[in-house]
């Protein structure tokens, strides 16, 4: 199965287009958005995208409930909370946006997951903690680093691949 991972998208429009355009044609199975959506407006931009999205909130994703209302009328398997967890080929899944470093610690010291996701921070990792794969796609905006990113990920292969958008 292959996962794509976004996060940060801050409102830059052309470049969750170039993203929802690299899922597709990657044929993602799964897109999972570590927050920061940030305005309404920008969930129509995954009207095109071929893939179930699970997402958190951010801490700049002020309109919570139409975030949800909307993401569910592109998709009725789309989720959205400020953390969730699930499966994809037998492994884990734990997803939060990550602006406390305690939980996010928590969590990848647990060693409940295989796999941890999260965004907040715009700064990209790909690593292997003790058995648990923690990533961090960057920021899809490119706003702070400059470099705008997203990631696939091969739940077989435990192959990562970045693209600089």
């Amino acid at each position: 199965m292959k996962i794509g991972i976004i996060s940060d998208t801050h409102d830059y429009l052309p470049n969750i287009r170039k993203a929802v355009d690299i899922f597709n044609n990657k044929n993602v199975d799964i897109v999972v958005h570590c927050g920061d959506f940030v305005s309404l407006f920008v969930i129509k931009e995954f009207e095109r995208l071929n893939a179930r999205i699970v997402a958190t909130y951010g801490n700049n994703d002020g309109e919570r409930t139409k975030l949800k209302e909307w993401l569910k009328e592109l998709n009725e398997e789309n989720e959205i909370d400020d953390y969730l967890s699930f499966e994809a080929d037998s492994l884990k899944f734990f997803v939060l946006h990550g602006t406390n470093n305690e939980i996010l610690d928590a969590v990848i010291k647990s060693k409940n997951y295989d796999v941890v996701i999260y965004g907040h921070t715009h700064e990209r990792l790909f690593k292997e903690i003790d058995n648990v794969l923690v990533i961090n796609p960057g920021e899809c905006c490119g706003y702070l680093s400059g470099i705008a990113t997203i990631g696939i990920l091969d739940t077989v292969s435990k192959k990562y691949e970045e693209f600089e958008l």
